[in-house]
């Protein structure tokens, strides 16, 4: 082979290493679906609705909404589904 091919090929390898190695930070997507309660001001994931002590004063919004009304979480549950995790580069991507 040439030299040109090896040296394409550790490149890729050593950026496939890093990719698979650099943990980087993932945060909730801020279009993320989220439910409002408006009458307590906390947000729920729909993942926790059933479980959630909500009134009837709701509406569908995303979590990047949520946040800017600076409504608080409703419960545990809805922190576990919106917390932020730390991933490989490569997973974080194509995740």
């Amino acid at each position: 082979m040439k030299k040109g091919t090896w040296i394409f090929i550790s490149l890729a390898g050593i950026l496939l290493i890093i990719g698979f190695t650099l943990p980087i930070t993932v945060h909730p997507s801020a279009d993320t679906r989220t439910i409002v309660d408006h009458t307590l001001h906390v947000y729920s994931a729909p993942e926790c609705f059933d479980q959630a002590d909500l009134t009837n004063n709701l509406e569908e919004t995303t979590y990047q909404n949520a946040n800017e009304l600076e409504y608080e979480s409703e419960s545990s549950c809805t922190d576990e589904v919106f917390v932020s995790e730390k991933k490989p580069l490569l997973i974080a991507i194509f995740n």
